[in-house]
């Protein structure tokens, strides 16, 4: 499914009962400790002399395996879609590659969630924490024009007054 607008997937899964405002695709942000620890074991796991490809796809098999760790160890998945009604925030699994949303995985008081947004390269991250219950989860969104999902990100960050 090649496509940036997902309001309709999301609303299907939340229900008639609120209305989705913005739906876009966002990735759990980066453990960077968990990323070099996987390095360095990769590093230290390829023989000597081993051809230089080798080292990369160990290397991007590191990185793959720490992101999905870090997604499980937050009850979610490493691609989400992320859907604004007018009451809540809500996030759904993905697939890594193609599909639309699978399940209803967190869901966010908007009266009660802090929004903090920031920059990282072409990227814009995104902090939600609810205030009464805790709840927190770091995201990061496309806003680059030229790449996949910036418009459905694009509206999910205005939706939300970032």
């Amino acid at each position: 499914m090649a496509r940036e607008d997902y309001v309709a997937d999301a609303q299907k899964l939340i229900g008639p009962g609120e209305t989705v405002e913005a739906a876009g695709v966002f990735g759990l942000q980066d453990d960077y400790k968990a990323i070099a620890a996987g390095g360095v074991a990769t590093a230290i796991a390829t023989p000597h002399g081993a051809p230089p490809g080798l080292a990369g796809l160990g290397a991007g098999a590191g990185i793959a395996i720490s992101r999905e760790q870090n997604a499980e160890a937050q009850g979610v998945t490493v691609r989400m879609l992320l859907a604004v009604t007018e009451r809540s925030i809500h996030l759904m699994s993905m697939h890594a590659i193609g599909g639309g949303p699978k399940k209803l995985l967190m869901s966010f008081d908007r009266a009660e969630t802090k929004v903090e947004t920031s920059r990282f390269g072409l990227s814009r991250r995104l902090e939600l924490t609810e205030e009464k219950t805790g709840q927190h989860i770091g995201l990061t969104g496309n806003t680059a024009h030229f790449t996949y999902g910036a418009k459905g990100d694009k509206t999910v960050f205005e939706a939300l007054g970032q």
